[in-house]
């Protein structure tokens, strides 16, 4: 089944916001080389150490003839945390930094290692902001989905990376918010990146920040929701905290990557959730950039 996508942010707000913190020299060249060839969407901006700044759109990779020397990496970093890197100390030992609006930065470099422990990352040479977008429509299938089931089911959303699992959580919540008010739902967004571009009130409880099994036992005892929504869950220390979390009839909405069904089955991080029947079916997500289009695949798992 395919649904056509409509991007509904400005690309002036989260990609003008974004472009801020690059300084004026980095903006001005890409904005320059946006208006030139004509781009309407951005959605990630590659910046290598001494090499030149790559855009990532819907239809192709751009390789920009913009040059970042090494030693303009550093101050992005620092704009990129607001002045306070040690604020973020925690999440770029994990590779990435959270910023405002529901932007993400993934980072690499040489990493400084005690007791087996990545304790910092320094010499950074590769930046990847990823800019959210809000695309009307991108829920519709897993929604349909969720009603059709009576609001009873658990549900695994998979797709390789970069093809919108977030975008459609994004949409699902907005309409959660403004067209199914009596449904109460916890959101964790353990990386800052779901809920900060939502532009409705959203009706939910949001946890931030918060380990994804220690927030769903907080939401399952404190806030008594239907659906529990988080992104990614990408270890098995999180597959078994959640395990630990759910056995309370709570429902779950939840995203993982894969490329098709049988590589999500074969997850061993996924191998006790889906074990203990915590996910009643699997819908997988795929993206026709060209067309912007989506397309979905439904597996039963009970």
């Amino acid at each position: 089944m395919l649904f056509q996508i409509k991007y509904k942010n400005k690309m002036d707000e989260i990609f003008t916001f974004v472009l801020d913190k690059l300084g004026t020299k980095i903006k001005t060249e890409i904005l320059n080389y946006v208006d030139i060839n004509r781009i309407k969407t951005v959605n990630e901006i590659r910046i290598k150490s001494n090499g030149f700044v790559c855009l990532l759109t819907n239809i192709q990779n751009f390789r920009t003839d913009i040059f970042v020397s090494q030693n303009e990496i550093p101050i992005i970093i620092k704009n990129l945390c607001d002045n306070s890197i040690y604020a973020h100390i925690n999440t770029i030992r994990l590779g990435y930094i959270s910023i405002e609006k529901g932007v993400r930065a993934g980072i690499c470099g040489r990493a400084t290692i005690e007791n087996g422990e990545i304790e910092g990352v320094n010499d950074i040479t590769s930046i990847n902001i990823r800019i959210p977008h809000l695309i009307e429509g991108a829920s519709k299938f897993l929604l349909n989905q969720v009603v059709s089931d009576g609001f009873s089911k658990s549900y695994i959303v998979f797709s390789k990376p970069g093809v919108g699992k977030t975008t459609i959580l994004r949409d699902l919540i907005a309409n959660f918010s403004q067209n199914f008010i009596d449904i109460r739902y916890a959101v964790i967004d353990s990386k800052c990146e779901i809920t900060a571009a939502i532009p409705c009130n959203i009706t939910g409880d949001v946890y931030l920040s918060y380990p994804k099994g220690l927030a769903i036992e907080m939401a399952t005892k404190g806030m008594t929701p239907h659906y529990i929504i988080c992104d990614e869950i990408s270890s098995m220390n999180e597959s078994l905290e959640i395990l630990n979390s759910i056995n309370s009839g709570v429902k779950l909405i939840a995203t993982t990557h894969a490329s098709n069904v049988d590589e999500l089955l074969r997850k061993d991080i996924l191998k006790p959730l889906f074990s203990s029947c915590a996910f009643d079916k699997a819908i997988g997500v795929y993206r026709n950039d060209c067309q912007k289009r989506y397309s979905f695949s439904i597996h039963n798992l009970i």
